[in-house]
C-alpha cells in the first residue's frame, strides 16, 4: 500500500484498532518477517538461532496467524463484499484468498511438529521435507500478501466508510480480548 494516512504514533500504539486497515497492513509486514525467518531457518537448521527462530515462527503460526485470518474472513471480506461495486471485480479475488486461507491451515499443520522439535533444540525427522514445506509456505505467503496489499487493502481504503472501519476495529479488538476505545 503506497499511501497510508499519517497518524499520531502515540495514539496508534495505544489504540491500534482505531486504524484497522493500518493494523492489517502492519500484520502483513510481520508476516513478511516471518517468511524471512522461515527461510533463514530452512537455510540452516543448525544455526545458533534456529531454536529461537523456530519458537518465534511457531508462536506466529499457532497464535497470531489464526487471528489475522479471522480478521479478514469474518470482518474485512464481508465488508468488502457489501461495499464494493461490480466494476471492482472483487468476487474472484476474495474467493481465491479465502481458498488460500484454507490452504494455510494445511501448510501450518505440516510445519508445526518439525517447528516444535526445532524449538526444543532438536532436528526434524525429515529435514529435506521440512525445508521444502517451509520454503513453499514462505513463497505462498508472499504471493498471498502481494494480492492483499496490492489490491484488497487499497480497495478497502476507498470503499469502507468510517463506520465500517470502526466496526472492523471493534471486532478485531474483541477477537483479541481488548476493549475498543469508543472515544476519539
Amino acid at each position: 500500500m503506497s499511501a497510508m494516512p499519517e497518524i499520531d504514533n502515540n495514539e496508534h500504539r495505544s489504540n491500534p484498532f482505531r486504524h484497522p486497515l493500518e493494523f492489517i497492513f502492519a500484520e502483513h509486514d510481520r508476516q513478511r518477517i516471518i517468511c524471512a525467518v522461515i527461510e533463514r531457518l530452512a537455510d540452516d537448521l543448525q544455526a545458533s538461532d534456529a531454536c529461537a527462530n523456530a519458537a518465534h515462527v511457531l508462536d506466529h503460526l499457532e497464535n497470531l496467524l489464526p487471528l489475522h485470518i479471522a480478521d479478514e474472513e469474518q470482518d474485512l471480506f464481508p465488508l468488502l463484499w457489501q461495499r464494493c461495486i461490480d466494476d471492482d471485480g472483487i468476487d474472484e479475488l476474495l474467493a481465491l484468498l479465502q481458498e488460500e486461507h484454507k490452504e494455510d491451515d494445511d501448510h501450518c499443520a505440516a510445519l508445526l511438529t518439525p517447528l516444535r522439535v526445532l524449538a526444543k533444540g532438536g532436528q526434524p525427522a525429515n529435514a529435506t521435507e521440512f525445508v521444502a514445506l517451509a520454503l513453499g509456505f514462505a513463497h505462498f505467503q508472499r504471493r498471498h500478501l502481494g494480492w492483499e496489499n496490492g489490491t484488497i487493502l487499497p480497495l478497502a481504503e476507498r470503499r469502507l466508510t468510517d463506520a465500517d472501519q470502526a466496526e472492523l476495529g471493534r471486532s478485531m479488538a474483541a477477537r483479541r480480548g481488548i476493549e475498543f476505545p469508543e472515544k476519539t
